[in-house]
């Protein structure tokens, strides 16, 4: 009986071991998955707590309808609200009451450069986690992993997601960023905004 526990326990050992290299492909799977999504599919009002290192944070909301239609409305500290609709980028100093062009957009190149930018730095995707978390006393799927952003300047990153388990809608984000000068961490709130109505203007 001895040997036989022994034995069962050694091919546990020894299959766990096997399956782990398939379970980290299919949690890189899995988060590149979550990353590559340009949006939810739905409107979606999100609360940006951005913190540098050293410096005080600053808090946005940002309110999405569609890629050509969204909103950011600084919080902390306050500022002017921008705006894009129908491929123009607005101003406004007064909350919402008048808006000023800023300058043309186009909303389906820029969509086509993220998408590229997300497949080059998909393929630096490691150290990947996939596990299960609670907010708010509702069970979340988990997944986190590391990655290299080459646009602009290259930074070091680890992405975390937390997402329903009803229907993979991205609840939270935290991104972690470090560079060569500086050190930063944003953190999203995320939930559907079925009825979101954002200004248009002409």
């Amino acid at each position: 009986m001895t040997t036989l526990r022994t034995s069962t326990g050694l091919v546990a050992v020894i299959l766990a071991g096997l399956s782990q290299p398939a379970l980290a492909d299919d949690c890189i799977a899995r988060f590149t998955e979550v990353y590559m999504q340009l949006d939810q599919g739905v409107p979606t009002k999100t609360v940006a707590t951005t913190q540098f290192k050293g410096a005080p944070e600053t808090v946005n909301d940002f309110l999405y309808l569609s890629q050509d239609h969204h909103m950011t409305v600084p919080t902390n500290p306050a500022g002017p609200w921008v705006l894009t609709y129908q491929n123009v980028m607005y101003q406004s100093a007064d909350e919402g009451k008048t808006w000023a062009k800023v300058r043309d957009l186009d909303s389906a190149q820029n969509a086509e450069g993220a998408i590229a930018a997300k497949k080059t730095n998909a393929e630096t995707i490691r150290n990947a986690a996939c596990d299960e978390d609670t907010i708010n006393g509702v069970a979340l799927e988990k997944v986190a992993a590391d990655l290299t952003v080459s646009q602009g300047m290259v930074t070091e990153n680890r992405y975390t997601y937390w997402l329903s388990r009803d229907d993979g809608f991205i609840v939270k984000a935290v991104y972690e960023t470090t560079a060569p000068n500086f050190e930063m961490v944003t953190t999203q709130s995320i939930e559907p905004a079925p009825g979101l109505s954002l200004p248009a203007p002409q």
